[in-house]
């Protein structure tokens, strides 16, 4: 049954408990057109089936978590958390950066982030355009995450997200997971291919294999309705078309079934 743990008017965090409490999650939504109030939580219903403890954060606004009350709810979450419990923070986007920023007071033990913002600062992210914040605070964005978390990120490094990686890289060290053509939606493209359960699962149970897990998304890239769109996105123009027509030839060479090496220093890293 669903625990109100703490209430304000920006924010709520829900407690929906499970049959084991060794592995908590801690989830953070993500941006959203609306809210309404009797909507699940980012992840809710896949722990609750799974009958696994999770702590759900839920916003009032697309603010990036940037209220002053943070501090406190994260300590009602830590401290309703049993000592010993392995605990994972998990979000998308705006919920990854969050997932991100808030792993040191929730003393996370792996974060498990999909395509995560590095900063909603305008002076440090001046070239982003995507998206903004409904708050002007930024309280949160110099956070640093727990050293001793691994730090599992997934993201496309052929879209603008890889921008972001590179700032997080600099603040701490990362097991960067590449979902090549996935755009933004990253979490999409893996849930479209069958592999986000296990992908979860396994990173909280600690068995997370990032090496293998690239190339069996790769190998399944065409279950997904998201690569497909974000293909015929890069199939634009003659010298655009060639050149990801030759990126896909040297990841199909590094990950495809016949590979035997995974595509961390491939070229499309720094791909635009």
């Amino acid at each position: 049954m669903r625990q109100v743990i703490f209430e304000s008017e920006n924010l709520k965090v829900v407690k929906v408990p499970g049959r084991s409490d060794d592995t908590v999650f801690v989830t953070f939504e993500s941006l959203r057109p609306d809210r309404p109030d009797d909507r699940l939580a980012f992840g809710e219903s896949f722990f609750e089936t799974r009958g696994r403890t999770a702590y759900h954060f839920m916003p009032a606004g697309n603010c990036w978590y940037q209220y002053p009350e943070m501090p406190e709810a994260l300590a009602r979450v830590r401290a309703d958390i049993a000592e010993g419990a392995r605990v994972v923070t998990y979000g998308m986007s705006m919920g990854g950066y969050a997932a991100y920023r808030f792993s040191e007071p929730l003393r996370a033990d792996a974060v498990i982030a999909f395509s995560p913002q590095y900063s909603i600062d305008r002076w440090r992210v001046w070239w982003e355009r995507r998206w903004g914040s409904e708050s002007r605070s930024v309280i949160w964005d110099r956070q640093k995450p727990r050293k001793e978390a691994v730090k599992y990120i997934f993201y496309d490094p052929l879209n603008q997200d890889r921008r972001h990686i590179r700032g997080l890289a600099r603040e701490a060290d990362l097991d960067l997971v590449r979902i090549y053509f996935s755009g933004h939606a990253s979490i999409s493209y893996v849930n479209e291919c069958g592999l986000l359960d296990s992908a979860v699962l396994d990173i909280a149970e600690g068995r997370f294999d990032a090496a293998r897990f690239e190339r069996r998304i790769w190998q399944h890239r065409l279950n997904s309705a998201t690569y497909a769109k974000i293909r015929r996105r890069k199939a634009t123009g003659l010298f655009r078309r060639l050149r990801y027509v030759l990126i896909e030839h040297l990841l199909e060479r590094r990950l495809g079934a016949g590979g035997t090496d995974n595509a961390a220093g491939l070229a499309p890293d720094r791909a635009v």
